[in-house]
């Protein structure tokens, strides 16, 4: 019984490669962000060692002091904290553009290699890889239509088999070979000899 696919809500599935770049993607983000958020600490900081806070009036001296300046400096840093999340989203949803054409690759060639041939579908809008599953679904298409070319040829030399008098158990080898042919071009299993 064919397995239903399910649309996943996280798209992960090559997790080694899509979290390795991802991984990358958010660390350059997170690092550049705690880099400028350094200097602007620092500027903060510098700035009020430069004001002589003695020389101002109480107003000014107070609004400097108060908690108005690490608000900013919070509402700063949820920003570059958001910032680094919507980055890892973005990150695991572009690599899954680039995974799943491959997982899907893979899983058609596992398909050919059990003997049979798979059940192409198009790839989603958006998907990277097209001219690669294009060439693939060509030769899909043309090892089809070798095979119904063979199974046309075996068909004759059986038919010639048959007038000629050939044994049964040699005709019954060309049966076996016709049935294979025919299956893998049906896309099932061909039966075991």
């Amino acid at each position: 019984m064919a397995q239903a696919y399910k649309r996943r809500l996280i798209p992960i599935v090559d997790r080694q490669f899509q979290f390795k770049y991802t991984g990358i993607i958010v660390g350059i983000a997170a690092a550049i962000s705690l880099v400028l958020g350094y200097f602007l600490w620092k500027s903060y900081v510098e700035m009020n060692e430069v004001i002589d806070l003695a020389s101002l009036s109480p107003e000014v001296n107070d609004k400097l002091n108060s908690d108005d300046a690490r608000f900013v400096f919070t509402i700063t840093l949820g920003f570059l904290a958001v910032e680094v999340a919507v980055l890892g989203v973005m990150g695991l949803l572009i690599t899954h553009r680039v995974c799943g054409p491959i997982f899907v690759l893979q899983r058609h060639m596992q398909t050919i290699s059990n003997g049979s041939y798979p059940t192409l579908r198009p790839l989603r809008s958006g998907d990277e890889f097209r001219e690669a599953f294009d060439t693939f679904s060509r030769m899909i298409d043309n090892l089809r239509k070798r095979d119904d070319d063979e199974v046309a040829r075996l068909k004759s030399v059986l038919a010639a088999a048959k007038s000629a008098g050939v044994p049964a158990d040699e005709q019954a080898t060309l049966e076996q070979l016709i049935q294979e042919r025919e299956a893998r071009v049906a896309g099932g299993t061909p039966r075991p000899g």
